[in-house]
């Protein structure tokens, strides 16, 4: 039979009257101890629970700063740089106005036609440099070797080619470019005429140097035989069998027959010299062409760009007769109010009021919060006007610390502080926006890190350990 363990100890009943007690009796007696344990462990778990979420449960490490709203930029003056006459008036005073926005239009007729005419000579320089370089890659050439009698052909070569104009330039200026073509025409239609010219003279030199040649070798064959019949008369006559004369005239035709192969002889470098000066000179007609383009270019290079840079300038005066609204914000002041009205370079003729998309709060730190602030970091900005547990605040980031303390009023130092807001204003339930303007006050949450609750709870006794025991 199993037996219940009793209690070595009963506080309510001694051991010698526990067998007069009937059990169910004793068990109530029991009862409260058995609650007061399970309290206990309750309790435990309860405090072991506590632990764990304060260990781990995050929370942020806030520096607070108080300020106000002041202005994220200043008043707005809309000038013009050139002035000119009002042709229209495109808002009125009180109006609310986004960035870029027209404000006044003033006459362009001017500006105008001079970037109209520059557009033109634009125009027409591009054209002159398509065909010019048309022409260069048109005209080909290639040094001489060492014999330029035999390859002179190929030292210059002019290949015709099509202009190829932009579309740009074929739209609306036929008259140009058909005038571009017959320059291009033209100037490879001189070049082909005096390189045909030269070709000619190259041709009749190589026909007289190949004659002289020829010529040369029949006078040195004329030159063997006459020698040999001289060699052979010569014991004749001595002998008296031939006549003395016969043998002289053989002699006198020897002499001549030399005379004139010398003189052949001396003729050939010469026409070898002006037939290598008539190829060399063919060849630079085309190198002086070719330079001549290049240079054309060159100076056609330079006025393009030097254009081009008045030209945009001219394109910003055309654009500034738009004046248009630097920012968003609201029209405080129009000083021009007459249609045809003339206004000077650098007049006042709008005034704005900007209204930007955030807020800039300006707010003091004291020197022994500012350790962990920079740039960069978010915060929550309050706004005493509205109420933060209905209205909340405004998120924003930290923009500026000043380089070194300040004193107020009071003699107490602080470092200034910038924020600002990612919105402009609150709304109500409504939708509608609640403005805030500047001066208004501000409370700053700049939110420097995060601690668990545990350290929070442990930082007194942390702080108390590194100071005990000291005086």
């Amino acid at each position: 039979m199993k037996t219940n363990r009793q209690p070595d100890h009963d506080p309510a009943i001694a051991p010698e009257h526990r067998a007069f007690v009937p059990s169910e009796h004793y068990a109530v007696l029991l009862l409260p101890e058995k609650r007061s344990r399970l309290l206990v462990w309750v309790i435990a778990a309860f405090l072991i629970s506590a632990i764990l979420w304060a260990a781990n449960a995050s929370l942020e490490q806030v520096t607070r700063g108080e300020g106000k709203v002041i202005p994220s930029s200043q008043r707005q003056i809309v000038q013009n740089l050139e002035g000119g006459i009002v042709k229209a008036i495109l808002v009125s005073e009180g109006e609310t106005v986004t960035a870029g926005q027209p404000l006044l239009q003033l006459d362009d007729t001017r500006f105008r036609s001079d970037y109209a005419g520059q557009g033109q000579d634009l125009i027409s320089l591009e054209a002159d440099s398509i065909r010019l370089n048309a022409l260069l890659t048109s005209i080909r050439t290639r040094p001489i070797d060492k014999s330029p009698g035999s390859l002179w052909r190929k030292s210059v070569i002019v290949t015709p080619n099509e202009l190829a104009f932009p579309k740009n330039l074929q739209e609306g200026h036929d008259k140009l470019l058909q005038r571009q073509r017959n320059e291009y025409r033209d100037k490879l239609a001189t070049l082909g005429n005096q390189l045909d010219v030269m070709a000619q003279q190259i041709q009749q030199r190589s026909r007289e140097l190949d004659e002289a040649r020829a010529r040369l070798a029949n006078q040195k064959q004329s030159y063997y035989l006459a020698s040999e019949e001289y060699k052979i008369t010569k014991p004749l006559a001595d002998e008296g069998v031939v006549p003395r004369v016969e043998l002289l005239k053989i002699k006198r035709q020897v002499n001549d027959t030399r005379r004139e192969m010398t003189s052949t002889e001396l003729q050939i470098p010469a026409m070898r010299a002006a037939l290598n000066e008539a190829i060399y000179k063919r060849l630079d007609i085309a190198l002086n062409a070719r330079s001549d383009i290049q240079a054309e270019l060159n100076q056609t290079a330079d006025k393009l760009d030097s254009l081009r840079q008045t030209h945009v300038g001219l394109e910003d005066k055309v654009s500034r007769t738009l004046v248009t609204s630097p920012v968003n914000g609201k029209i405080q002041a129009i000083h021009i109010n007459t249609l045809g009205g003339v206004i000077q370079p650098g007049m006042d003729l709008v005034e704005i009021i900007p209204t930007e998309d955030s807020l800039l709060v300006e707010a003091k730190i004291a020197p022994k919060d500012i350790g962990f602030l920079h740039p960069g970091l978010k915060a929550t900005v309050k706004f005493s006007a509205y109420d933060f547990t209905v209205y909340g605040g405004l998120s924003g980031t930290l923009e500026h610390i000043s380089a070194d303390t300040q004193i107020d009023e009071e003699g107490n130092s602080f470092y200034q502080i910038r924020i600002r807001t990612d919105q402009h204003a609150f709304q109500d339930r409504h939708g509608k926006p609640l403005p805030i303007i500047p001066g208004m006050h501000a409370v700053a949450d700049i939110i420097t890190g995060h601690k668990t609750v545990l350290q929070y709870l442990l930082n007194p006794v942390l702080k108390a350990q590194h100071t005990a025991l000291r005086e």
